[in-house]
């Protein structure tokens, strides 16, 4: 039998081709965690918007009812109607 003493070329092909996936691999790998903690913190601020925009939306709707307009008016601007005296407590 005859011996050779070369390079076995198969066995570095397949090196290279194993490492070439296996970087691709990983590669993919950090850039779908870094996507999913990109989505994790864009779901984050928009459960923070939808709840800010429904206490705007409340905040809204109150101040379309004349009651709650008159209140806010007697209450945080100390306003009164003709003829009244506003009353104001010690503090």
């Amino acid at each position: 039998m005859k011996e050779k003493k070369g390079i076995n070329w198969f066995f570095v092909i397949m090196f290279v081709v194993v490492a070439y996936f296996s970087t691709v691999l990983i590669s993919q790998q950090v850039h779908l965690s870094h996507v999913s903690e990109s989505k994790r913190l864009a779901d984050k601020r928009l459960e923070t918007a939808k709840a800010e925009n429904e206490k705007l939306l409340k905040q809204y709707n109150e101040l379309q009812d004349l009651n709650n307009i008159e209140r806010l008016a007697r209450e945080d601007l100390g306003l009164a109607k003709e003829g009244e005296m506003p009353y104001q407590p010690a503090r």
